[in-house]
């Protein structure tokens, strides 16, 4: 049944499951870093708030690479 099956890795090989892992990091880091950034801009907390941004979106990222290909 449908139901029944694993996630599958996207096509490609081994190139493809890079591009997806990197795409995932960058865009963590870059989405919830800017999200850091207007945090900082609004309360002017001396760009602290970038920081955790950024490490929380690379935490997030690595999540998803582990979800998503089973690394």
């Amino acid at each position: 049944m449908a139901g029944d099956q694993s996630p599958q890795p996207p096509a490609g090989g081994g190139a493809g499951q890079g591009w997806v892992a990197i795409s995932y990091l960058i865009a963590g880091i870059a989405v919830w870093g800017f999200i850091g950034w207007l945090v900082d801009r609004w309360f002017d907390l001396g760009g602290v708030p970038i920081g955790i941004g950024a490490v929380i979106g690379a935490a997030g990222g690595i999540y998803l690479v582990v979800r998503r290909l089973g690394v």
